[in-house]
């Protein structure tokens, strides 16, 4: 009746290729009237390049036609229908309609004007979907064909080698390394066949010369060893020309109080907005993340029971302890004026789902069991054993309210960007709250949440967790005291404690605040700031004794538009050098193939295309310059001239309103940064009163890390 639709080639599609797909639509026993409209939808987290009308040489170029005497008027509308099929190419029908049988061809990525194609979506999926929806009779109202195209989308040829092993050992206890290859989208190459040489294995009894891989390990091998002595380990890899370092694996020789497990706690599956089943969501984490615990987040206006009843199955089925620990929760949505997002996560398995609002599940839009706004739900949750987390994702949490009951925990990162602002605005209303992060993910990656060229900024975070044994009881514990380290995705080794305190703990002493530190990095480890509340009281150079280099300079960007769901800033541009020349350029911190260096003007110029949601990019220069040398920088968010006689040891820093966007330019050193520190601050100007004691970790690669505070009381002097 109304009408059926194909997709040519049909055949599974590698994630990131640029290619044509051809989607025929015939027209139904209704026929299609003058003003009716036909929709190709795809889902909200798709990176599908966006089809463009007006220039058919360049890329993503679409075209279409008709074998009927209508005419056709087309647009891509990123909200065109209803969440998550949001995405949508749509085409008007105007001038005369379209009979039974009459044929409208969709040409993704059409070449025929010298574009290189469309390029599919950078992610794996099983079943995406050309979600096709007709309005015969110009209504408005849509009607989705009984069966619409799907492809598969599959992952590319192995592009980098990753090693994973947790972050502490203890000598002679049995441990693991995670061998994963992954294509150049991040995807897990699961086609890939070859042999990886782990080239060193020092202090890793039990780890084979060579590691043999078919189709059938799907990208993932996971290796027994044990560690045969303390200290740091790091294994070394090769598989042809990929070659990669273990992240440290910190071992001791008795077992510690507390052991570090990483977890992706936030992300959702195809039920809502994101890819692929529930039951696929966690077999990533748990099978090819490699992580230790996981929860699955759904918006919670989109939750059915049957996806509820799906989400608690899962929960339960792949909970194993020791092995992978799973906690039951979802996402409650509301809109920032009523709290907006916050998650939820409970202690013991089928609790009950109290969402914001039934907005897309039931006609009456709100059931008895919802609770909004959110001092409602913090009230039904003092009964269960749960808490919650505010993040910023689309909605941003509202601080405003807040149960210390209840909520031990803010996201500080996510994909979605760095919201460092969010956790000081909390430290700054007094709250007792720690740090965590997630991705976020709707792309069916947790645990490595790559951001791809879509709306997602970043890599996802990972929270470190220092619990006494991988439980869910033990899990909890150390969430709802706040023991626990979130980092941009990186799993380095950070540990805080202050007079004999840890990360998170809320006591009173007798003395000045003694804050120590610990941190051995995935790379060189740059700065270390100790902050007490929303003040630096030092900041830990661990080459603060070296000149910094005179040819060596670092430009970096950062920051978002604004707090709420359009936060992105472009920051595509050029930086030129006058009075000198630029002998070699390296892009810095940029976070997906769609973003680094172009080609300009060499030994004068650099170009680059970039976004951040918070986070930084940047640029490493190596020059030659002249006393007289000025850089120039300049794009829509910031333009200016430095000249280099006045940069010194300090940074120049150009404020680019918004939400902490600036431009940094600083020197660097010529010298390796170590990757292992250890100090102690003792913060002799503490005045009386409770003071939040943190630590913000960064990376000479970009990545950074937060530890959640330290609570003290310091008494009068």
């Amino acid at each position: 009746m109304f009408g059926h639709a194909k997709l040519e080639p049909a055949g599974p599609v590698v994630a990131g290729t640029v290619g044509t797909w051809k989607l025929t639509y015939t027209v139904g026993s209704l026929g299609l009237d003058d003003g009716g409209t036909l929709k190709v939808a795809w889902r909200f987290a798709t990176d599908w390049g966006r089809p463009q009308f007006s220039d058919p040489a360049a890329p993503d170029y679409a075209s279409f036609s008709t074998t009927g005497p209508a005419s056709l008027r087309a647009r891509f509308d990123p909200k065109g229908h209803v969440r998550p099929w949001q995405k949508c190419l749509v085409l008007d029908v105007f001038d005369d309609g379209l009979r039974p049988g009459d044929v409208i061809e969709l040409v993704y990525g059409d070449t025929s004007g010298g574009s290189p194609g469309s390029r599919a979506q950078t992610f794996c999926e099983h079943t995406f979907e050309f979600r096709v929806l007709v309005d015969c009779h110009g209504t408005g109202e849509f009607v989705r064909l009984d069966s619409s195209p799907e492809i598969e989308i599959v992952s590319g040829p192995a592009a980098n080698l990753v090693l994973l092993t947790p972050t502490a050992g203890v000598v002679g206890e049995p441990s693991w390394l995670g061998v994963k290859l992954e294509d150049a989208w991040g995807n897990p190459a699961r086609s890939f066949e070859g042999v990886v040489n782990l080239s060193s294995r020092r202090g890793a009894e039990g780890l084979p010369r060579r590691v043999v891989f078919t189709p059938q390990h799907r990208g993932v091998q996971r290796l027994p060893f044990t560690p045969t002595a303390q200290g740091v380990i790091r294994l070394v890899a090769d598989a042809g020309n990929l070659h990669a370092v273990s992240n440290p694996c910190v071992v001791v020789p008795d077992p510690p109080a507390y052991r570090p497990y990483w977890g992706d706690l936030h992300g959702q599956s195809e039920g809502t907005v994101g890819t692929n089943t529930v039951a696929d969501y966690f077999a990533f984490a748990r099978d090819s993340a490699l992580l230790d615990c996981c929860s699955h987040q759904a918006n919670d206006f989109q939750v059915t029971d049957k996806l509820w009843d799906e989400i608690c199955n899962a929960t339960v089925h792949f909970d194993q302890p020791g092995r992978f620990v799973t906690l039951l929760g979802y996402e409650w949505s509301a809109n920032t004026g009523c709290g907006g997002d916050h998650n939820v996560y409970f202690r013991y398995d089928w609790k009950p789902i109290h969402r914001c609002s039934q907005w897309q599940i039931r006609p009456e839009r709100v059931g008895e069991s919802d609770r909004t706004p959110l001092d409602r739900l913090y009230a039904t949750l003092r009964n269960h054993e749960a808490f919650t987390v505010p993040h910023v994702g689309g909605r941003r949490a509202n601080l405003e309210w807040h149960d210390e009951q209840i909520e031990p925990l803010v996201e500080i990162y996510s994909a979605w960007g760095c919201f460092e602002w969010l956790f000081e605005e909390a430290l700054q209303r007094g709250y007792h709250v720690g740090v965590i992060a997630g991705s976020d993910g709707h792309k069916g990656r947790p645990g490595a949440s790559y951001p791809g060229p879509g709306q997602f900024g970043v890599y996802g975070g990972l929270v470190c967790i220092y619990a006494r044994e991988l439980t869910r009881a033990s899990l909890w514990e150390a969430l709802r005291a706040r023991r626990c380290v979130a980092t941009t995705g990186q799993r380095l080794h950070l540990w805080v404690e202050a007079n004999g305190h840890p990360m998170g703990a809320i006591a009173a002493i007798s003395g000045a605040p003694e804050i120590t530190v610990r941190a051995v990095g995935t790379a060189g480890l740059e700065r270390i700031e100790l902050r007490r509340g929303l003040e630096t009281v030092y900041t830990h150079l661990p080459l603060a004794d070296r000149p910094r280099s005179r040819t060596r300079l670092r430009v970096s960007w950062s920051g978002a538009r604004i707090l709420g769901r359009d936060r992105a800033t472009r920051w595509d541009g050029r930086l030129t050098l006058e009075n000198g020349t630029i002998r070699s350029a390296t892009g810095w911190a940029f976070d997906s193939p769609d973003e680094g260096l172009i080609p300009a003007d060499p030994g004068s110029s650099v170009a680059w295309t970039s976004i951040t949601t918070g986070d930084e990019d940047g640029v490493v220069l190596q020059i030659e310059a002249a006393d007289n040398a000025v850089l120039r920088f300049e794009t829509a968010p910031a333009t200016f001239r430095l000249p280099l006689a006045d940069l010194g040891d300090e940074p120049f820093l150009f404020d680019a309103g918004g939400i902490r966007r600036q431009v940094v330019v600083e020197r660097l050193w010529d010298e390796a940064l170590p990757a292992e520190v250890e100090f102690t601050y003792a913060d002799q100007t503490a005045p009386a009163g409770e003071h939040a004691y943190w630590v913000r970790l960064f990376q000479e690669d970009g990545a950074r890390a937060w530890s959640s505070p330290i609570f003290l009381t310091v008494p009068p002097q």
